[in-house]
């Protein structure tokens, strides 16, 4: 079988937009490329569809065009260089990821996915609204987004137009042919709930996987600490430290910055360097930015006791399944996917959503009880063998390609 993954990124998202899946299924017979927009890989089955200067400038005019209309993922051509490319062409299945990050237009859809058996992995709420990425306490995603309360929620508005997006969303997806994948129950509950998605008669969840190999045993948990220059006996809380919107660094350094650790401390951060250095008189600070090296990656797992993943809003959440791999506890705040994805309250610790009293008390509570922190992470390792083992997921998805693949056969019979 031949699939062809589509997304804007080969290595940015490589977990759960189609990079990781070529490795993954190839031992399971799949032929695999990917088509992206930015290439950052030298993989040869990896395909830009963007190149050189000039079309660069056009993507950047093509946005400018869409934000002055308050409008998402109408206007871009891509749609059309990928159908021609060879890989699309010899391709038994088609498997899009994240196409509202500018990869083709939303119009190309019903005729994209009419070319070619195809699956769609809806990666954030995105898909049910009329421009917003996550609608957080909103609901007027179930009834059309007309009058839109926060036009500066991501993907913003300049003018209210949600409700006719939402309208132009929904005569697309009418008319698409396509399986949808979605990765927790949380997005699942949201897909059975969205007028949009009803629209689409196969849902499937089907969570992301990691390969556990990738992530140390405890034994080198010393090893780690001496690689990246933290002491052996501080406690050490990981975590996300960025600007995005959504990922709680806010709360974070509201709990943290709350009063002075009981015992010794260092923060371990990835992403963005110097956010966090406003604590550096009460925390040792190991700021190591953005970590795209799958061995540092895992050896910031191992070195770290906690991480904090207080998203606020989170359709999944790999980096807290990948800390769980590592057999690290996690922390999260209720509300979004990561207290189902983690387990809460048997392996991850939920706390109230935007609280940062009960965040910090959380913190408190595993460094002064190693035997807690020490059991939770034990789980979290069984709990990612049984449910988000890469091999298991792959096999799962292999299920899903080989349905869609056998309808599109028996519907083409029918036809003729």
């Amino acid at each position: 079988m031949k699939v062809l993954h589509v997304s804007n990124s080969d290595l940015l998202g490589r977990g759960f937009a189609g990079y990781d899946l070529l490795a993954a299924l190839a031992p399971k017979g799949v032929t695999g490329k990917q088509a992206v927009l930015h290439k950052t890989s030298d993989n040869p089955d990896v395909i830009a569809l963007l190149n050189g200067p000039d079309e660069q400038r056009l993507l950047g005019s093509i946005c400018a065009v869409e934000a002055r209309h308050s409008m998402h993922d109408l206007l871009h051509p891509w749609g059309r260089t990928l159908a021609q490319d060879s890989a699309f062409v010899e391709a038994d299945l088609v498997h899009y990821h994240l196409i509202n990050n500018r990869v083709v237009s939303l119009l190309d859809m019903p005729w994209l996915t009419g070319l070619k058996p195809s699956v769609w992995s809806i990666h954030d709420p995105w898909a049910f609204t009329g421009h917003c990425i996550y609608p957080r306490d909103c609901e007027r995603w179930m009834t059309g987004c007309e009058i839109c309360p926060h036009l500066d929620y991501p993907y913003p508005m300049k003018e209210d137009r949600a409700g006719r997006m939402y309208r132009v969303k929904k005569d697309v997806y009418a008319r698409m042919q396509a399986d949808v994948i979605l990765a927790s129950e949380y997005m699942l509950d949201m897909a059975l709930r969205s007028p949009l998605m009803a629209q689409f008669d196969h849902l499937h969840r089907i969570p992301y996987g990691v390969d556990r190999n990738r992530y140390l045993p405890e034994a080198e948990r010393a090893q780690s600490r001496r690689i990246l220059g933290i002491p052996q006996d501080d406690f050490v809380i990981a975590f996300r430290s960025t600007t995005a919107g959504l990922k709680g660094l806010p709360e974070i350094l509201d709990a943290l910055s709350s009063e002075r650790p009981a015992r010794r401390s260092t923060l371990l951060t990835m992403d963005t360097r110097h956010l966090v250095h406003g604590l550096s008189r009460a925390y040792n600070i190991v700021d190591l930015g953005w970590v795209d090296d799958p061995v540092l990656h895992a050896r910031l797992l191992s070195a770290c006791d906690i991480f904090l993943m207080p998203s606020t809003g989170e359709a999944f959440g790999l980096m807290a399944v990948e800390a769980m791999a590592a057999g690290r506890p996690v922390i999260c705040f209720e509300g979004t996917s990561l207290p189902e994805v983690t387990f809460a309250p048997e392996c991850g610790i939920a706390v109230p959503m935007g609280d940062s009293i009960a965040l910090r008390a959380a913190i408190d509570r595993l460094a002064a009880d190693p035997t807690e922190s020490r059991r939770r992470g034990e789980l979290g390792r069984e709990l990612v063998a049984e449910h988000y083992d890469q091999d298991t997921v792959s096999d799962a998805l292999l299920a899903v390609y080989e349905g869609v693949i056998e309808r599109r056969r028996l519907r083409l019979i029918d036809r003729s």
